[in-house]
């Protein structure tokens, strides 16, 4: 989940807070929709509202199927977790759906830069599931969540939450577009000509590719998460294999634009590929628990904390303790290709390891 310092606005000009909606594999304007942002910062107490229910409307539009939802002024907001709730229906008379979008309050002066900040887990949760106890600041939670979460992307060459950019692909001259992230949605693909004069492109079409994101449907059978995949196909819809029927070769000549990132599937009572996913709650338990652990030992002295894996045996009677190869630590590690040179911790890491990119392959 991403960040607003306190004082800072989601706005057009500032999309922090977005809806994002498809239909299938593509990015989607919405029919109609609204949206209300609560305080949820204290579990101890009922959500309370600090933007009431306001229509969705074209002036929030920053994209095909993206929406800013506006926050107004912050400056008197507390700090720590807020959602925002946005109902929306796709279609005139069609089912309403709802997209839920928690988002953290940072203390300004800590997060001048608030684009920086993502975790993975809310403060919310950490208080309530006892990651970290009482007087542990929230401030304190955002700077260490922020740090843990960007090394559970650095060991897994992953990020697991939806997230619109644009990924650069390179053209096997074949009709498959290998991707290295998973898609949730797309909104253009253009191949990319550098010139004496500059870049030229060109636009296909969406009913020239058909666009793999399966694994967003629950109880899906196909995972497309570890094969994330674009194939051109002819006007019928029909896959074709035909030489010169292809993404054109070259490096990284091909641009994807989109909604991009390593979610779970919503179950979708509709069944309408709709729904973008959310963050998978194991990554949100790994994140907590290398939040307590870089507050139990926070300059990673104890290897009883900091490094467990070191440990082959011990005796605590005579105080002997045998060290042998780590398997990581904390501040390095391999990832994206199932490595286990990750936190250093083997119960951490055997689950990270589920979630790594597959390995590459490939030569100059």
């Amino acid at each position: 989940m991403r960040g607003l310092a306190i004082g800072e606005a989601s706005s057009t000009s500032n999309p922090v807070l977005q809806l994002f909606a498809r239909s299938g594999g593509f990015l989607t304007d919405i029919y109609s929709g609204s949206f209300k942002i609560e305080d949820i910062h204290d579990a101890s107490v009922a959500a309370s509202t600090v933007v009431a229910s306001t229509p969705l409307s074209s002036g929030d539009k920053v994209g095909t199927g993206r929406y800013a939802l506006p926050t107004g002024d912050t400056s008197a907001w507390n700090e720590g977790t807020h959602r925002a709730v946005v109902t929306y229906v796709m279609t005139s008379g069609g089912p309403t759906y709802t997209q839920v979008i928690e988002f953290e309050m940072l203390d300004a002066t800590e997060w001048p830069q608030s684009g920086a900040f993502v975790t993975y887990l809310s403060s919310r949760r950490a208080y309530q599931d006892s990651f970290i106890s009482s007087s542990v600041t929230r401030s304190q939670f955002h700077r260490i969540a922020a740090s843990v979460s960007q090394m559970i992307e650095h060991w897994t060459k992953r990020w697991f939450e939806p997230r619109y950019t644009i990924v650069r692909v390179s053209g096997m001259a074949d009709q498959r577009l290998l991707l290295d992230v998973p898609i949730i949605a797309i909104e253009d693909i253009y191949a990319v000509w550098n010139t004496t004069t500059g870049e030229d492109t060109y636009t296909y079409e969406q009913y020239l590719y058909k666009v793999y994101n399966r694994h967003l449907a629950a109880f899906a059978e196909v995972d497309d998460r570890i094969y994330p995949h674009i194939e051109l196909v002819n006007v019928t819809g029909t896959i074709v294999r035909v030489s010169g029927f292809a993404w054109p070769y070259g490096n990284q000549n091909i641009k994807a634009q989109g909604v991009f990132g390593y979610t779970d599937p919503d179950f979708d009572p509709n069944s309408a590929d709709v729904l973008i996913g959310h963050t998978p709650m194991d990554i949100a338990r790994v994140c907590g628990a290398l939040v307590y652990r870089e507050l139990e030992d926070p300059t990673l002295s104890d290897p009883f904390s900091s490094a467990p894996g070191s440990i082959r045996s011990y005796r605590t009677r005579h105080q002997a303790v045998t060290f042998g190869s780590s398997g990581g630590s904390s501040g390095g590690g391999g990832g994206g290709s199932g490595s286990s040179e990750m936190s250093g911790d083997p119960l951490v890491d055997v689950i990270l390891a589920k979630y790594c990119r597959p390995p590459a392959a490939g030569a100059l």
